[in-house]
């Protein structure tokens, strides 16, 4: 009999609760306040043709969002269902919720799942979860729709990290629900791979903080972030971050210097140039172990690495290392020398490298081996030394033996030249096509016969490494000179 004019809703009033505003406002979307207000209002006013899809067009939503903020403020005990097909709502004043959140009216899912979020927290929270908190809880299975033991498993993960007390409304329990989400955890198994990864992030920022001496032992949600941007965004890894460490040496370390490290780093290749980095340093250390320096690697250090590997590879590097590692008072420019040095001379590859060394040595060892039956230090073994033997061993072809033979012909004569006596005697045979020990022996015991006496010279000093089994070639003693010689070298003292 009685009617509202079609006008007269918008000169009303819908009372609201002082009680919604503060207690269930702050903590709910948007979009679900729209939707409890506008519903309230219909309260008031009922339309006969309203239905999910016209309260979604009258504020622009979509059906599914209008559902689920019913939803919502039906869990939170505000809205009873009251029957679904056509669905049908009634309101309660925030007064009396509790009428309506009874036990035999509350959704059995959402009763049985708040029982667990209780029992999650094991009585150790020294307040008891109030509206926001439950309402918080419960939108992670209801608006990200993660599984109710997926959820269950993060409230445990963050009592177990952060303790009881943590702000369940707070930025980082919803950061970890959103991550869960974005993942699509669907089960408890892969909530702990998504969570370990973060955990994993946490603990390698506390793994700076302390690489960094301070003395707080948790970082900041800050650090960590700077950390997880380190890992997750620009891809390095762990042990690229503590390799950039290396370069915080100056002044006060701290994650902001780290994180332009790393920036430059990232914009020159990302962790490729970490790789790099790293592997870079491994090698210019395996050089100073090798040559037993006890200089470290810094940035003098790999400039002459750097400049060695512009001549040749790391394996051609460590050769000369072990070249140079028994030398005294050796280093790095020694090494770097001897590297031009055999670039110089034309050598290029390992092959050639061994070679060369092994050859090198060969001279090395028969110059000492002379220094033995001249006595004492006679001869250096420098690069004029080698190009002699090298000129009596590879040209003119005498052998090891017959070079030692020969050398005790001029170990009484002239200290500071018996290099170059040596070297007539050698040129001496090699122009009469004789080259072998047994040859010279059967030569010079010829000339014995035909000249008569020979002129006894002091026998060389034996030493262990020129001692060899004496031959019965000649009537000669060892050690004494051939006749010739004897009168060349007289001949020319005359001149002088």
């Amino acid at each position: 009999m009685l009617t509202f004019d079609s006008q007269y809703t918008a000169f009303d009033v819908t009372p609201v609760s002082n009680q919604f505003i503060l207690e269930y406002l702050p903590g709910a979307k948007d979009e679900y306040v729209k939707v409890y207000l506008y519903a309230l209002m219909l309260c008031a006013h009922p339309q006969e043709d309203m239905s999910l899809e016209a309260l979604a067009r009258a504020l622009a939503l979509e059906v599914g969002t209008v559902e689920a903020a019913l939803r919502h403020w039906e869990f939170v005990g505000l809205v009873q269902r009251v029957r679904d097909n056509p669905p049908e709502y009634r309101f309660a004043h925030p007064l009396w919720r509790n009428l309506l959140a009874g036990e035999s009216q509350t959704d059995p899912v959402y009763r049985t799942f708040m029982e667990n979020l209780y029992h999650a927290f094991a009585g150790k929270r020294k307040e008891d979860l109030h509206g926001a908190e439950k309402r918080k809880v419960w939108e992670w299975v209801e608006e990200l729709k993660l599984p109710e033991d997926v959820v269950l498993y993060l409230v445990r993960h963050l009592i177990a990290t952060r303790g009881p007390n943590f702000k369940i409304c707070g930025k980082e329990p919803e950061r970890l629900a959103l991550l869960l989400a974005d993942e699509k955890a669907r089960s408890v198994e892969d909530a702990v791979e998504v969570l370990g990864r973060e955990q994993d992030i946490e603990n390698g920022a506390a793994e700076i903080l302390r690489r960094f001496r301070q003395r707080r032992g948790v970082p900041s949600q800050d650090e960590v972030a700077l950390y997880r941007k380190w890992r997750r965004e620009w891809g390095f890894s762990h042990e690229d971050i503590l390799a950039a460490c290396a370069e915080t040496t100056k002044g006060s370390p701290n994650f902001g210097y780290l994180d332009g490290i790393l920036r430059r780093l990232w914009e020159q290749g990302g962790p490729r140039q970490v790789e790099a980095v790293r592997e870079e340093d491994e090698r210019v250390r395996e050089v100073l172990n090798r040559l037993g320096l006890s200089v470290g690697v810094n940035e003098a250090t790999k400039k002459y690495y750097r400049m060695m590997t512009d001549l040749y590879p790391h394996e051609i590097i460590m050769m000369a290392a072990d070249l140079y590692a028994t030398r005294p008072n050796r280093n790095l420019e020694d090494v770097m020398a001897g590297l031009e040095s055999w670039k110089n001379r034309g050598l290029d590859t390992p092959d050639q490298v061994r070679a060369y060394v092994r050859e090198f040595q060969e001279e090395n060892r028969l110059i000492a081996r002379l220094n033995t039956v001249w006595g004492g230090g006679a001869v250096r073994a420098g690069e004029t030394a080698r190009a002699q033997v090298r000129r009596w061993t590879k040209e003119w072809g005498f052998s090891e033996a017959a070079i030692l033979y020969c050398a005790a012909f001029a170990a009484g004569e002239d200290k500071k030249a018996p290099m170059k006596y040596l070297n007539r005697i050698l040129e001496r045979y090699h122009t009469e096509g004789i080259h072998g020990e047994k040859e010279i022996a059967q030569a010079e015991a010829a000339r014995s016969r035909e000249s008569g006496a020979v002129k006894p010279v002091q026998a060389a000093r034996a030493v262990a490494q020129a001692q060899y089994a004496q031959r019965t070639y000649t009537d000669r003693k060892p050690g004494e000179m051939p006749e010739w010689l004897a009168e060349m070298l007289k001949e020319e003292q005359d001149a002088q």
